[in-house]
């Protein structure tokens, strides 16, 4: 559905990409200059495109001994270190698929993902060394569309089987070229490796985007806000990604004085849960740092986002206009596209999109249009300029006896409360209603404690639904989160549950819902 159409300062910048798959891009670069700077480990070692290619090749080498091939597939612990780097390299140079996996997954999920993965080969190990790469023996997958796959992530699965995330080289150099394009990379510019390698953005968004394109990767691990400022200074890191919690801390650090100057960086892309927009404007003044909301999913990796040109305002409110070649739309509930400025599902379909589900790990439940959007699960409206802002998570809403509850709303509340850092609301369960709502709050450092009757006032005064209020409130020092830094909503409900259980009719309960 059009809107209208955009200012020309605020048209994405137009793109080029093509289908051709990693290693051939690294190795045209590494053969041209050898000597410059490819990667910056961990403990700051620097990794010329020489010896990352050397590296590389030794790996391939070994692959190929283990059974590895065209079109196979490799499932590689995701460890942020030159060896793992080294092993999407030589991955890609066998045209084989690389799959990589969280070192944090348990023993038996991973079992399970063993079993279902179809794999050829297994790699293991965290240093910079030659890694172990064993063969693996069972069925190789025999589906089609791993001849079209370079990459497969993956995510969590409703059934408790993590789903396979298949993407083709396109999908890659498309989602990387448009930031690229929309943070004005240059020549020199580093990237910031902030986020874990082993989800499909995660990968894409650090060792892809360096790799294919040249610029060199900066590593960091463990999270040290400070530490990682004064990387990307020594460094000239120029882009980076990450989740609210990064750039939250990154703006403390700034605020108490742990670090001080202004950032190189041309702009960093922050998505997955909400953010105020107070921080967006913190990052600006603090750190002189364009934090862009963007809206993306391992499905269909960032397709739209705000651009550093954006006022203020819009980069505060908005996850973006969507890529050049994307289409980002609302749907009502017989999956029509609904006119502009009204709330509904919200369908992508574009470059960035996912081939589908691998079998056996998600296949078949793809949830799309008719004329192939992609329904991401999230609720979202589209201004008459184009602007997307998501303003819900369907899966994520709250039953109270049959009212529905947005989550999302009412942490956005809950985060404009001065003495709040981070919040989170969760379903806990109630006999009587099914599900009440519990607020999972951090307080900044310094302020005095907050109270339910407290939190209940503010969002009294936010203008909030009384209907919509909290039961509960659960404070803690540290929010749960996912290995991506995301806040990890199905632990922090099952630590809440557990903690109502255990005050069993504290004054923290609010009996009159």
């Amino acid at each position: 559905m059009e809107g209208s159409p955009l200012p020309d300062a605020l048209v994405p910048p137009a793109i080029e990409w093509d289908h051709e798959r990693l290693w051939p891009q690294f190795e045209r670069l590494a053969l041209a200059d050898p000597a410059a700077l490819a990667l910056v480990d961990c403990d700051d070692r620097q990794w010329t495109r020489g010896e990352l290619l050397g590296l590389a090749l030794e790996i391939a080498a070994a692959l190929s001994s283990a059974g590895a091939r065209p079109y196979a597939r490799v499932l590689v612990t995701g460890h942020k270190s030159p060896a793992s780097i080294a092993t999407a390299l030589a991955v890609s140079s066998l045209e084989a698929v690389f799959c990589p996996v969280s070192p944090k997954l348990g023993a038996g999920d991973l079992a399970k993902l063993e079993s279902l993965l179809g794999h050829v080969a297994k790699v293991t190990g965290a240093g910079s060394d030659l890694p172990d790469i064993l063969p693996v023996a069972g069925s190789a997958s025999t589906d089609e569309r791993d001849r079209q796959t370079v990459l497969i992530g993956f995510t969590s699965g409703s059934t408790g089987v993590p789903k396979g995330v298949m993407h083709g080289a396109g999908a890659l150099n498309y989602a990387t070229r448009a930031c690229a394009a929309i943070a004005g990379l240059q020549s020199g510019d580093a990237i910031l490796g902030i986020v874990p390698l082993d989800s499909a953005p995660g990968f894409t968004f650090t060792a892809h985007f360096a790799l294919s394109l040249g610029h060199a990767l900066v590593l960091m691990d463990p999270w040290l806000p400070a530490e990682a400022l004064r990387r990307a200074e020594r460094y000239r890191c120029g882009w980076a990604i990450a989740v609210p919690t990064h750039l939250f801390t990154m703006v403390e650090a700034a605020r108490q004085g742990e670090w001080s100057g202004r950032l190189p960086l041309r702009a960093m892309a922050v998505g997955g849960s909400a953010m105020t927009a107070e921080l967006i404007a913190d990052a600006d003044r603090l750190l002189g740092l364009k934090a862009l909301r963007m809206f993306g999913m391992s499905e269909c990796m960032g397709h739209a986002s705000t651009h550093p040109q954006h006022p203020l305002e819009r980069r505060q409110h908005y996850d973006g206009i969507p890529f050049p070649g994307t289409e980002d739309e609302a749907f009502d509930g017989e999956l029509r596209p609904l006119p502009r400025g009204q709330r509904g599902q919200a369908g992508v379909r574009g470059p960035s999109l996912f081939l589908g589900y691998a079998e056996g790990l998600g296949a078949g439940q793809e949830r799309m249009t008719p004329d192939g959007f992609y329904l991401t699960g999230d609720e979202i409206i589209r201004d008459d300029e184009g602007f997307v802002r998501v303003v819900g998570r369907i899966k994520d809403q709250i039953i109270r006896g049959g009212f529905n509850i947005d989550p999302a709303e009412i942490e956005a509340a809950l985060l404009r409360h001065p003495a709040i850092a981070e919040a989170a609301v969760v379903a806990v369960p109630e006999r009587k209603l099914g599900e009440q709502a519990c607020a999972v709050c951090r307080i900044r450092a310094g302020e005095g404690a907050v109270d339910l009757s407290a939190l209940l006032g503010h969002l009294a005064a936010q203008g909030v639904s009384r209907k919509k209020w909290p039961e509960h409130l659960v404070l803690v020092e540290t929010m749960a989160v996912t290995a991506t830094g995301k806040l990890d909503k199905k632990a922090m409900a099952v630590m809440a549950a557990a903690e109502l259980a255990r005050r069993s009719g504290s004054s923290a309960l609010r009996q009159d819902a």
